[in-house]
Order: structure tokens, then C-alpha cells, then sequence
């Protein structure tokens, strides 16, 4: 659960699970084929009182854990750009530009609750692969960057880490074309340059990947900027859905959800039908946290006319970057779309 419920949340409710599983098995014997899921399980210690509600605020949505010092990538053929992106609000975003030295586009990645740029090593491989230029950052509250993260929060670093995308960082790869500003492949740089550096008269094609919570945040930002195509890794249809999928049909009539009104709002579902960009989906077909009909409800929804669909044998909600097909998928979609 860790890409949806912070930390502090799911140990309150796995201390309820050790407490209350041996008078839960006694009681409801039929329903000990569902503690194969550990979501399930933690739902099902709350039946001891009878009628539960499950309240999910805010505050306890993110899963913040901050960094001491950035790790260095040396992965062949980016040069890695160590950036701020400053946002609307004043709060600055830890950054990594990483130049592909054959990019002919430039892919804005949204990570999921708990994404740190120092742990993506296997993302970064993965587009290594696909010849083109990635921007990832850490969101406010996350590692080096400034802040607390809130849902108006995270909206206001993604739409500034766009602008940074498509102006100071994509006009830069648009101006250096097969070059290293300075570096060499599998090289570091540190630079200046922030979002606040605009470059209109660029046109470099942008892109946006969103993974699980971040699709929901792709989702958002697509819908209201002009882009060559998103990709939705491991999606969230949205909240609500994912919640009522927690919960098993014999459970349902004594488990409810009170959802914070802030994040109930969050609808991908609605989104995807007004957006008109091709879209790439991906999804693992054993991911239990985001499970794949998300992903197969989001696809129906879509209002492209260039969309795809991809599901990972094996896969899980975290670990597609280290499938090579997944790495395949996004060479293919780029490629179609430039």
C-alpha cells in the first residue's frame, strides 16, 4: 500500500490486523481465502466492530521521505543536469534533466506517493533505451525540495515542472541537439537554470508519464496543456474506484469510506474522455495495488484516437521499468509520436 496510504496510516491499521486475526478467522472462516491481500486483510480486522468507516484525509495521503544528498546516475548516453524548478507558490523542486544525446523529445515524468529520484535507476535505464530527454523531480516535501506536499500543492509543482519542460529545459535540448552542454555521456552537470527561464518560441515536442499517483496528476495536467502524448504507468481510474476495490463483495455492506472531498475530486476517468492526444497505458497484471481493470476502464474512457494499451506478464504496481518490454512499449509509442 505504500504508493497510496502513507506509512503512519497502514501501521495503525496492520496493528489492528495482528490484534483482531485469530477471532477474525474463528468468526468469518470463509473469508481466509482473502488474506492473500494484504489490503484486504487490514480492512477485514475492522469488521470486530461491526459497521466501519474508513476515514482517508489529506494530511495522510503522501508518503514523504526526504534524502540527505542526491545520488549520481551514470547511465550511458544521458548527461544528468541537476536543475531547480522554482514553482508558483515559491517553493523549489529538487530536479534532474537528464539529455539523451539522440532525443528528439523531451518526457516529463510524474512519480507515484513515495518516488524519490535517487531511486530511479531502473526508470532511467529503461529510457536510456527509448532516445529521449527525461525530466524528473522530487515534489514538494519529497527529498531535497522544499515544502509540504497537498493535492493544490502537487498541481502547482507538476504545472511548473511542465513549463520547465517545454521551456527552459526542452528550448536547451532544441539548441543542443546531440550535444552536452558542457558534458559527456553518462556525465553530470549542475546548472542554474529554473522554471522561470521562458523560452516561447520553442517547440519541442513534450510528453507526460504519469505512474499511479502521478496519473492521476498526467491525467490533470494533459487535460489542460498541449501535448505529443502521455503515458499512464500502473493508473488510478480514480479514487473512489480504487477504494470500493479494497473491499470484497461480502464485505461491502460493512466497510464505507470517508474521503476527503479534495481527493475524491481527483477523476482520470473524466479526464482521459476530453483528451484527444495519444495516450499509452501500461499496467502489470499482477499489480494488486492499482490492479489492472483500473487500467482497462481508463482505456474504454479515452477520447484518442491513438491509444494503447499494454499489460506485463508478472509485472507489479512498482516494478515494470525493470521489464524489457516495458522499455519497448515506450520506444514504440515515442517513436510513433514524433
Amino acid at each position: 500500500m505504500r504508493d497510496v496510504f502513507s506509512q503512519s496510516s497502514r501501521s495503525h491499521i496492520t496493528s489492528l490486523v495482528h490484534e483482531k486475526l485469530p477471532v477474525m478467522h474463528k468468526a468469518f472462516p470463509v473469508m481466509k481465502i482473502f488474506f492473500r491481500h494484504a489490503s484486504v486483510a487490514m480492512l477485514l480486522a475492522l469488521l470486530i466492530s461491526a459497521c466501519n468507516t474508513i476515514e482517508i484525509r489529506e494530511e495522510s495521503a503522501f508518503d514523504a521521505h526526504r534524502t540527505i544528498t542526491p545520488e549520481r546516475f551514470d547511465v550511458p548516453g544521458f548527461t544528468l543536469h541537476e536543475q531547480t524548478v522554482v514553482t508558483s507558490d515559491g517553493e523549489h523542486l529538487d530536479s534532474w534533466f537528464l539529455e539523451h544525446e539522440e532525443a528528439r523529445a523531451t518526457v516529463l515524468y510524474l512519480g507515484g506517493n513515495g518516488f524519490l529520484m535517487v531511486k530511479s535507476r531502473p526508470l532511467i535505464e529503461a529510457y536510456a533505451k527509448a532516445g529521449v530527454n527525461l525530466l524528473l523531480f522530487d515534489y514538494r516535501g519529497y527529498g531535497m525540495s522544499s515544502g509540504s506536499p497537498s493535492v493544490d500543492g502537487l498541481k502547482k509543482d507538476v504545472a511548473s515542472a511542465f513549463d520547465a519542460a517545454v521551456n527552459t529545459f526542452a528550448a536547451r535540448a532544441g539548441g543542443h541537439a546531440g550535444g552536452h552542454a558542457g558534458g559527456h555521456a553518462g556525465g553530470h552537470n549542475k546548472d542554474a537554470h529554473t522554471a522561470n527561464d521562458i523560452h516561447p518560441e520553442n517547440t519541442h515536442p513534450v510528453f507526460i508519464h504519469g505512474h499511479s499517483m502521478g496519473s492521476l496528476l498526467a491525467g490533470w495536467l494533459a487535460e489542460r496543456n498541449r501535448v505529443n502524448g502521455y503515458v499512464l504507468e500502473s493508473p488510478i481510474s480514480n479514487v473512489s474506484d480504487w477504494t470500493g476495490g479494497l473491499v470484497p463483495f461480502l464485505l461491502k455492506p460493512f466497510i464505507r469510506f470517508d474521503i476527503d472531498p479534495v481527493l475524491a475530486r481527483e477523476d482520470n476517468i473524466a479526464r482521459v474522455a476530453n483528451i484527444r492526444s495519444p495516450l499509452l497505458i501500461i499496467a502489470g497484471e499482477r499489480d494488486e495495488i492499482t490492479p489492472v481493470r483500473m487500467a482497462e476502464t481508463l482505456f474504454d474512457a479515452s477520447g484518442s484516437a491513438s491509444k494503447q494499451k499494454i499489460l506485463i506478464p508478472g509485472g507489479g504496481h512498482n516494478d515494470l521499468p525493470e521489464h524489457e518490454l516495458y522499455a519497448e512499449a515506450l520506444r514504440s509509442f515515442f517513436a510513433q509520436g514524433l
